[in-house]
């Protein structure tokens, strides 16, 4: 296991510490992380967990839908209804239809983002809770 995937562990634990030298290191031994799959002081901090979460989810997409949901079914969904309704309105009005499609589209590119985020925080969450 690499650093930095040792480090997303530390990152939402009740035990780091910022070390001004160091980084991010853990308060009960003052040192980077060393373990290999699981670390034996690990204590999930939830509230971080959620919040590095829902910082990801929100990042998601592209920043014509930064004000979409955090939800990304519905983020999905509201994509493929404004891609139909861009399609319908293309032919009354070439630019509003225009506008419609391309903001239907990138809502259905931030839902698929954040779909897959949501799959690695899952697949991350069943590593340590292996123990």
């Amino acid at each position: 296991m690499t650093l930095e995937k040792r480090l997303d562990f530390c990152k939402i634990c009740v035990n780091r510490k910022i070390d001004l030298k160091t980084g991010l290191v853990c308060s009960l031994t003052n040192q980077k992380p060393e373990f290999q799959n699981t670390c034996e002081y690990f204590i999930k901090d939830d509230k971080e967990a959620k919040r590095k979460l829902n910082l990801k989810l929100d990042a998601a997409g592209t920043a014509q839908s930064q004000y979409g949901s955090l939800n990304p079914k519905r983020n999905i969904n509201y994509g493929i209804f404004l891609i139909v309704s861009g399609i319908f309105v293309l032919f009354i009005s070439l630019l509003f239809g225009a506008i419609i499609l391309t903001t239907g589209i990138s809502f259905l590119i931030r839902g698929n983002s954040q779909k897959r985020i949501l799959e690695e925080n899952k697949t991350f969450n069943e590593k340590f809770n292996q123990k």
